[in-house]
């Protein structure tokens, strides 16, 4: 059997994912359930973003939304969760790497034939760091839609 993108992985994993305590306190009472992301500039596409293994890094992503004047998170705070990564786009795998290459060609591809334009990774406000990943998100979510 050929190993594709979607391999099974068998790896479990600490995540920490940032956000206001009243989220915290839904989830937790199985009121809630945290909701994906489906932001055209997601850096790495539609879903709920978990820091690997760092509770602090979550924390300070939390701290850093809050300081936003129209950010829903107030109290920051963390939830935590055991995740089993089954079906994974590893960015540190070649094989993996090499679908995202497909998926950046496919998006060109596709804007071409359509006559759109590409999206770009933008800066926001006074960062000089690219914080609006649209070229990043659609990349991704082109991959996702187009690989078996």
């Amino acid at each position: 059997m050929n190993e594709t993108l979607y391999s099974r992985r068998s790896n479990l994993v600490i995540g920490f994912h940032g956000c206001d305590q009243s989220v915290v306190d839904k989830v937790v009472a199985g009121e809630d359930a945290l909701l994906a992301s489906t932001n055209d500039y997601d850096w790495l596409g539609n879903g709920i973003y978990f820091w690997e293994n760092n509770e602090a890094r979550a924390l300070q992503w939390a701290e850093e939304l809050a300081k936003r004047k129209s950010s829903s998170v107030k109290t920051p705070a963390v939830i935590g969760a055991i995740i089993d990564l089954g079906y994974c786009l590893d960015l540190t795998d070649s094989l993996c790497l090499e679908e995202l290459k497909k998926g950046y060609e496919t998006l060109v591809a596709m804007c071409k034939e359509t006559g759109m334009s590409m999206p770009q990774n933008t800066n926001m406000g006074n960062s000089t760091d690219l914080l609006l990943r649209k070229l990043d998100c659609a990349v991704i979510e082109t991959m996702h839609k187009t690989t078996n």
